[in-house]
């Protein structure tokens, strides 16, 4: 995601962005949205299209209020401002949710456009990371996409480089409320995103999001 992909995204959210940036780690990007009305006018693309950190995305996202939806049963699905009429199976996405799985320049083309196609990231019998959690008293759990199969309790995953790995523990009990969250949990099943308990080997901490694993 670029710095002007972020200000077009999230600019009816001017409160989340400036509570962000005013982080002393984010101060160079403070001081490119304080003078952005110049920088537009004068179309610095050196700035404008300067891809940001990773986190920086993540911590704006995860303050934003918007609401998208994918109807994940199209190829390639068809992720959309708005809630369309419609029967098709859909689920109600964040904009974490987007720059997780698909990047944040989708949020940016949802937005101006209604709607985008979108396609999962092609990870044969590896598996994605798309969130990771402490939790108190249930340890590391992990959303894990995978395409067709469901991992078993007792498979060790690790890093494609071998140097960090878990064990999983399985699909942790959690009671889901409410029924919007608990809805939300089943249609993420259905296109192979599945929470999972996992315990590090060997000191390998939490997985890294968006990175891919392997089922060793």
């Amino acid at each position: 995601m670029n710095f002007w992909e972020l200000i077009s995204a999230f600019g009816s959210e001017t409160d989340n962005l400036k509570s962000v940036l005013s982080n002393d780690r984010w101060r160079k990007y403070e001081i490119y949205f304080n003078d952005i009305s110049s920088i537009v006018a004068k179309q610095d693309r050196l700035i404008l299209d300067e891809e940001i950190p990773f986190q920086l995305a993540k911590e704006v996202c995860e303050l934003s209020n918007l609401k998208f939806y994918i109807y994940y049963k199209d190829n390639p699905h068809i992720l959309s401002s708005y809630k369309q009429e419609t029967d098709k199976a859909y689920e109600e996405l964040s904009a974490v949710d987007i720059l997780l799985r698909f990047g944040g320049t989708y949020i940016v083309d949802a937005l101006e456009y209604g709607t985008s196609n979108v396609t999962p990231r092609q990870i044969g019998k590896d598996i994605e990371v798309l969130g990771v959690y402490k939790l108190t008293n249930i340890g590391i759990v992990a959303f894990l996409r995978t395409e067709n199969y469901i991992l078993q309790k007792g498979s060790v995953i690790s890093s494609l480089d071998n140097k960090r790995k878990w064990t999983v523990k399985g699909e942790p009990f959690m009671f889901i409320e409410p029924y919007e969250a608990y809805e939300k949990r089943e249609r993420q099943n259905e296109q192979g995103i599945r929470l999972y308990q996992i315990i590090p080997i060997n000191g390998s901490g939490k997985p890294k999001e968006t990175e891919l694993l392997k089922l060793e």
